[in-house]
C-alpha cells in the first residue's frame, strides 16, 4: 500500500535534506583527501593576508592537518559563522561572481570539512595585539556539531586543526591511500602554492620533521631550486609577455627535462593553481616540434588578467576555469612559449653538462666553407664551390664581430654521427635529425610565403592501404594539395601519389603515405593548419639524409651552416635532440685524470 499522511493524503517522496547530510554531500565534492583540506585552509590563510604559513601533518594528513598563519585573524562574530554552510566574507552580490579575486569564495569548505572531521579554530586579530583583555578566541566543530565561541590563548593570526578525517564516514576513509601517497599529494600541493605566491613563507612538516620550506624573500627560480633542484632551476628560460590586461610570466624548461606526466607543469592564474585543459594544450603546442608527442613539457607560468575575463566558478575544487576570449589567449600563450623554448639550450649534455655559452659560441662562429646553392636544387645535390679538403686543420675564420675562431674538419662516425670540436669540448651531431629540421623549416617557410612548389611525378607512386585508410586519406586530399602532395584513390584500397613538394630529394613515398594515415588516425578531426605542418614534418623526415648515408666534408660543413641559420637547429621535427655535447671534464673523468 502507498503510505499516507495523517490527513489521509498520499505522502510525497521528496524531502528537504538534513543540514548535516547537505554538508557531507558537499564534502564529497570539496574534500576528497587530506590534500583537499590543506588546499582549502592554506587558501583561506592567503586570503587573510598571511605572509607566513606553517602546515603540520600526521599520518599523511589523515590523523592531523594543522595550518598556522600570521594573517589578519577573525573576530568572535566571524568564528560563530565559520562552520556555517555558504557563509563567506568574499562575496556579497551575485555580480561579485563575475570578478572573483580571492582564492576561496564558495563558503562551503569549512562546513564540509567540519562535517567529516574533528576541527578547532583559534584566531586572534592584529588590532587587539598588546591589550590586557584575552584577544584570541576559539570554536570547535565535530562531525557537524559546532561549539560556542570561547576565549583562548593564541598568537596573532589563525590556527586551524583538522583531526581524524572521515572518522564518521568510514566508507570514505577506506578509499584513502597509504601515508606516503597522501603525504606526496600534500607536498605537491604545497609546492605549487609556494611557487604561486612569492613573498610568502611556507613550511611543511610531517610527523614533526621538516619536509619542505621556502622563505618569503625567495623568487620563483629560487623556489623551483628548493623544490626540484639546482640543475632544473639553472636551465630555465624566462617568459615575460603582455597583451593588454593579460600578462604571462615565469619559466619554461628545455625539452630534455620533459616527463611522462604533468607533475612539473604548473600554471598559476591570478595566484590560483589551476590544471586547465586550455592552458595544458597551449603549452604543449608551444613545444611542438621541440618535444616527443608523448612527453610533457616542464614549465612554471603565471597568468595574470582582470578577474572579469575569466570564470573560476565552474568546478567545485576551482582547478578548472573558463576564459572569455579563449582563442586569443591560446595564440598569445603558444607564441610566447615557442619564442622562449627557441632560446633554450636544447642540446643534450653528456654527464649532466649544461653550458649555455656553447650555444652562444655556435651562433657567432660561421663555417669557413661558402656554398652556392641553386634555387630549387635539393641539398644532397647542391654544388659546392670548393673541392673536398684534405684531412688537415683548416685555417681560422673571421666572425662578423672580427674575432678569429679556429675551425677543424668534421669526422663522420658510423655514417650517422658528425663529430666536431667546440670550445671546452666536442659535439656529436645526428646527421639525419639535423637535416630533417633543416628540410622542415625550409618547407614551412615556403608554405607560409605562399610559394611551396610541387613536383609532378612522371609515373604516380602506388601504395596499397586498407580500405578505411584509403577513405581517411582521400578525405583530406584537398588540404594536402596546399603542401604540394597530390593523391587520389586508385580502387578501394590503393593510393596513387601524383605530386610531392619540389624541394624534397629522394622522397620515400610509401613511408610518407603511411605516416599521414597514422597521423589522421591518431588525431581525428585534426585542423588544417596542424595537418599541413605535420605533413611537412613527415615529408622532411622521409627525404632527409639517413643513418648510413656517407657525406663528404663539404656536405657536412654545409649541413651545419644551414642549421645555424635556423631559429633553432637543436631538435628534429619529432623533438629528438640533434646533438650531444661532451666537456673536457668528461674526458678527464673517463681517463681518470681528475
Amino acid at each position: 500500500m502507498d503510505s499516507t499522511s495523517a490527513d489521509g493524503q498520499a505522502a510525497g517522496k521528496i524531502r528537504v535534506l538534513d543540514a548535516l547530510v547537505v554538508d557531507q554531500i558537499a564534502a564529497g565534492e570539496v574534500v576528497e583527501r587530506p590534500a583537499s583540506v590543506v588546499k582549502e585552509l592554506v587558501e583561506n590563510a592567503l586570503d587573510a593576508g598571511a605572509r607566513s604559513v606553517r602546515i603540520e601533518l600526521e599520518e599523511g594528513g589523515v590523523r592531523l592537518v594543522r595550518i598556522t598563519d600570521d594573517g589578519g585573524g577573525m573576530p568572535p562574530m566571524d568564528l560563530e559563522l565559520a562552520f556555517a554552510s555558504h557563509a563567506t566574507s568574499k562575496l556579497r552580490e551575485p555580480s561579485d561572481l563575475e570578478h572573483v579575486a580571492s582564492l576561496g569564495f564558495r563558503g562551503e569548505a569549512l562546513a564540509s570539512i567540519g562535517s567529516v572531521a574533528r576541527c578547532r579554530i583559534v584566531s586572534r586579530q592584529a588590532e587587539t595585539e598588546g591589550t590586557a583583555q584575552t584577544s584570541a578566541f576559539e570554536v570547535r566543530c565535530e562531525g557537524g556539531s559546532v561549539s560556542p565561541v570561547a576565549p583562548a590563548a593564541g598568537a596573532r593570526g589563525t590556527l586551524v586543526e583538522v583531526r581524524d578525517l572521515f572518522f564518521n564516514v568510514p566508507a570514505r576513509r577506506k578509499f584513502l591511500k597509504s601515508t606516503a601517497t597522501e603525504l606526496g599529494r600534500c607536498l605537491d600541493l604545497v609546492q605549487r602554492i609556494a611557487l604561486a605566491h612569492e613573498g610568502v613563507a611556507f613550511t611543511l612538516l610531517h610527523d614533526g620533521k621538516r619536509v619542505f620550506d621556502v622563505e618569503a624573500a625567495m623568487d620563483l627560480r629560487s623556489r623551483v631550486r628548493r623544490a626540484f633542484g639546482a640543475e632544473l632551476a639553472d636551465a630555465l628560460v624566462e617568459v615575460q609577455a603582455h597583451d593588454g590586461p593579460v600578462s604571462l610570466t615565469g619559466f619554461v624548461a628545455p625539452p630534455r627535462y620533459a616527463r611522462g606526466d604533468t607533475g612539473r607543469q604548473m600554471w598559476f592564474l591570478n595566484g590560483r593553481t589551476v590544471r586547465d585543459k586550455v592552458l595544458v594544450r597551449a603549452l604543449k603546442d608551444g613545444y611542438r616540434g621541440f618535444l616527443f608527442d608523448s612527453r610533457q613539457p616542464v614549465a612554471f607560468l603565471h597568468l595574470s588578467m582582470d578577474p572579469s575575463l575569466v570564470d573560476v566558478n565552474v568546478h567545485p575544487a576551482k582547478t578548472e576555469v573558463r576564459f572569455r576570449d579563449e582563442k586569443r589567449l591560446f595564440g598569445f600563450i603558444v607564441h610566447h612559449v615557442r619564442t622562449a623554448v627557441a632560446r633554450c639550450d636544447i642540446a643534450t649534455p653528456a654527464a649532466g653538462m649544461v653550458n649555455a655559452s656553447l650555444r652562444r659560441e655556435e651562433r657567432t662562429a660561421p663555417l669557413l666553407l661558402e656554398v652556392r646553392e641553386t634555387p630549387g636544387v635539393p641539398f644532397e645535390v647542391a654544388q659546392l664551390t670548393v673541392p673536398r679538403p684534405m684531412p688537415q686543420p683548416l685555417p681560422p675564420a673571421v666572425t662578423a664581430r672580427g674575432v678569429v675562431t679556429p675551425l677543424s674538419p668534421l669526422l663522420q662516425v658510423a655514417r650517422t654521427y658528425l663529430v666536431r670540436e667546440i670550445e671546452n669540448g666536442f659535439e656529436v651531431i645526428d646527421q639525419h635529425a639535423l637535416h630533417e629540421r633543416i628540410q622542415y623549416e625550409d618547407l614551412l617557410a615556403r608554405l607560409r610565403a605562399g610559394g611551396l612548389e610541387s613536383q609532378r611525378l612522371l609515373v604516380p607512386d602506388v601504395v596499397e592501404v586498407a580500405r578505411h585508410e584509403c577513405q581517411l586519406l582521400v578525405g583530406r586530399a584537398e588540404d594536402l594539395l596546399q603542401v604540394g602532395i597530390e593523391l587520389s584513390a586508385l580502387g578501394d584500397a590503393t593510393i596513387a601519389v601524383h605530386s610531392l613538394p619540389a624541394r624534397l630529394a629522394k622522397p620515400r613515398t610509401s613511408a610518407l603515405v603511411k605516416d599521414l594515415i597514422a597521423l589522421l588516425e591518431e588525431e581525428r578531426g585534426i585542423d588544417t593548419e596542424r595537418l599541413l605542418e605535420a605533413a611537412l614534418q613527415r615529408a622532411a623526415c622521409r627525404s632527409s639524409v639517413m643513418s648510413g648515408d656517407e657525406l663528404t666534408q663539404d656536405e657536412m660543413q654545409t649541413l651545419l651552416r644551414r642549421g645555424r641559420d635556423l631559429l633553432s637547429d637543436q631538435t628534429c621535427v619529432h623533438g629528438r635532440p640533434t646533438r650531444v655535447r661532451f666537456a673536457i671534464a668528461d674526458l678527464e673523468r673517463a681517463f681518470q685524470r681528475r
